[in-house]
């Protein structure tokens, strides 16, 4: 307690210093200008800006912090030798992703799997990150699918090419054609194959958009007319093929995936043109449904077929994702097929991949 007749002095009285005793004004004071610091401060943030973390118990989310880091200043530039895809991928692709949850999580996935190449030591992890938001995004995705609009189209767009490139990121297994697995088509290949309904759905606002680079940079060599020239090995599978089959319409299946396997052959062999995964996957764009059935049963003629799309694929080695997939599926192949006369037809896609059956 105080002394009586306080002169209220501070930070204490005389007389409570002389009595050697707490001085009560110098407690209230204390208490005041403590008061009025924090009153001096405003207290309430502003709308729209960012909120402190309502407890001391929440936690950021750092393995998904490391990833996107690592996206944006790694994976990012894999995905193309261009520099401008490079900087599309880098910059513009996180921002369209953080608008949908589902592109974000793709983005994630894909940089877990870089990752669990490059530090083997901690590949399980990275491999169980990369699934956990692949699950996730699909889960996200699926629903927007169904209702295409030009609002959801750009990040959908940008989705369906991630979900391609996270499906060729998997550690490779028997059974995985990349194309189907388990007799049933790849979720991805469906998906990619839907672009075109997507870029129906907003075609002006995906070329003037974000996406707009992708489409300036590619629409050289997807916009060339159906080449003249013909790919003599392409030529001679044609013509064994169409001796063999007998019905109308799987010969006309087979004549029109060939058809533009041979355009991608001049676009990927014949033309001094920098590649992209556009230019080589564009031919699963383009067969017809019933050459997937056909592979999904494991037909013959339609494995052969595939075994020289493998020629392609080995032009795309150079992204990590890719690498070894041309001889993963070459080998399948030539376990699958039945005869020898169809394992020898085999012989110039492994020539080109530098493959040898054991």
């Amino acid at each position: 307690m105080g002394v009586s007749n306080c002169d209220e002095r501070k930070p204490a009285c005389d007389k409570c210093k002389v009595y050697g005793v707490d001085c009560s004004f110098a407690l209230s004071a204390n208490s005041t200008e403590q008061s009025v610091s924090c009153s001096d401060q405003d207290t309430t943030p502003a709308v729209g800006t960012p909120q402190a973390p309502p407890s001391a118990g929440s936690e950021l989310a750092i393995s998904d912090l490391e990833l996107l880091h690592h996206y944006t200043t790694s994976t990012a530039y894999t995905f193309s030798h261009h520099p401008a895809l490079q900087t599309f991928w880098r910059v513009e692709a996180p921002k369209i992703a953080f608008t949908a949850p589902y592109t974000l999580r793709a983005i994630l996935a894909m940089s877990a799997l870089h990752l669990s190449v490059l530090r083997p030591e901690k590949k399980d992890l990275y491999i169980a990150q990369a699934s956990e938001h692949n699950d996730a995004a699909l889960k996200l995705a699926t629903p927007e699918i169904t209702n295409i609009s030009p609002e959801n189209a750009t990040p959908l767009f940008l989705f369906s090419a991630l979900l391609s490139f996270i499906s060729c990121a998997k550690p490779l297994k028997l059974g995985n054609f990349l194309l189907w697995e388990d007799h049933d088509i790849a979720d991805w290949l469906s998906l990619i194959r839907g672009t075109g309904t997507i870029v129906e759905s907003a075609n002006d606002s995906l070329r003037t958009g974000p996406l707009g680079i992708i489409f300036s940079v590619h629409r050289q060599s997807h916009n060339q007319p159906d080449p003249v020239v013909r790919h003599e090995f392409l030529e001679d599978l044609r013509v064994f093929i169409l001796e063999e089959v007998t019905d109308e319409h799987e010969r006309e299946v087979y004549s029109v995936a060939i058809d533009h396997l041979s355009h991608c052959f001049a676009i990927c062999l014949d033309k001094a043109w920098r590649l992209e995964t556009s230019d080589v996957f564009m031919w699963l764009l383009r067969v017809p449904a019933d050459f997937l059935r056909l592979l999904k049963g494991h037909q013959p003629h339609a494995l052969m077929v595939l075994g020289y799309f493998c020629v392609l694929m080995h032009q795309l080695e150079w992204m990590w994702w890719m690498k070894n997939w041309e001889r993963h599926i070459l080998s399948q192949i030539y376990h699958l097929l039945p005869a020898p006369l169809h394992r020898a037809w085999l012989q110039w896609p492994m020539e080109q991949v530098g493959f040898s059956p054991s």
